[in-house]
């Protein structure tokens, strides 16, 4: 199936948010706003790329073992684990491997950052975390981990990423 990404930048781009509950608020929100930068009365740009192949978000698995205080690092936020966690960056370690588990998928997903660029979900002792971007740009966040109880797959990045856009963008500036 293919794709098509926009990129919108201008006045009237802050309003639109894209609420899971609500769908088809969302796109009639878009559908307004793009009416308005054709019609004149908004001004704006459109970048716009399209692949003929359906984009796969990137992804990889952190497996818990006894976990005390090792890290794990998304990017350049590291959290820690602790049996008093006293930060956003630290996840709570009780010994039950499913346990932190969780409470690891909860720290990343609870960051102001990661939460940004990656979602993180937990089974048994085992977080995956996949990027939010789907396609190629995903394999470009870096995954690492401290100590022998935390194991990334990978090799220092999150992997699979695939399709997205697959050339340059094309540019349309409305009322400029």
């Amino acid at each position: 199936m293919a794709s098509l990404v926009l990129t919108l930048k201008g006045s009237g781009v802050d309003a639109l948010k894209a609420a899971s509950s609500a769908p088809h608020e969302a796109i009639r929100d878009l559908i307004n706003h793009l009416s308005a930068l054709s019609s004149g009365n908004e001004k704006g740009t459109i970048y716009a790329q399209s692949s003929t192949v359906d984009p796969v978000a990137a992804s990889a698995t952190a497996t818990l073992t006894s976990c005390a205080t090792d890290t794990i690092t998304i990017g350049s936020i590291t959290f820690t684990g602790t049996a008093s966690p006293s930060t956003s960056l630290h996840f709570e370690t009780d010994g039950d491997d499913t346990a932190d588990a969780a409470a690891l998928a909860a720290a990343i997903n609870a960051h102001t950052t990661t939460n940004k660029i990656v979602i993180a979900t937990s089974s048994t002792n085992v977080v995956t975390i996949q990027a939010l971007q789907r396609g190629l740009v995903g394999n470009f966040i870096p995954l690492t981990e401290t100590g022998s109880t935390i194991v990334c797959t990978g090799s220092g990045f999150l992997a699979g990423g695939t399709g997205g856009a697959a050339n340059s963008a094309s540019t349309y500036a409305f009322g400029q």
